[in-house]
């Protein structure tokens, strides 16, 4: 018998002066319990600019959706702000039928992801 695999992932980067945290995988009551210390540490920080990305995402339950909240409620009290990226179609079902589009700031794209602006991998066309 192998060992559990986790179902989600989380990676953090900065770029255009915003934290973005991508969540890729499904996001349930384990990725809560697994990432809301490392969430709140992040949305914790004196006015923080926290950007949390579920384009990643393939599940999203209630867990998630607390998770979500717990993070926006964090940086506010610390100052900050947290914007979110839209994520796929079951997603925003989710976030749509339990009437949250307000709670938060959406963005299609995270900070710093201008894709007309040339390779990613910092090259200059020639």
């Amino acid at each position: 018998m192998g060992g559990y695999e986790l179902a989600f992932t989380m990676r953090e980067r900065v770029a255009g002066g915003a934290v973005t945290i991508e969540l890729v995988g499904e996001i349930d009551i384990l990725a809560e319990q697994e990432l809301a210390p490392r969430i709140e540490a992040l949305a914790g920080r004196c006015r923080a600019d926290l950007v949390i990305d579920l384009r990643g995402v393939t599940f999203l339950d209630a867990s998630g959706l607390r998770l979500l909240l717990r993070a926006r409620n964090r940086a506010v009290r610390c100052g900050g702000r947290l914007r979110v990226v839209r994520g796929g179609p079951r997603v925003s079902k989710v976030i749509r039928v339990v009437r949250l589009e307000a709670a938060f700031s959406w963005l299609d794209a995270p900070p710093g992801a201008d894709v007309a602006c040339g390779p990613r991998d910092g090259s200059v066309p020639a």
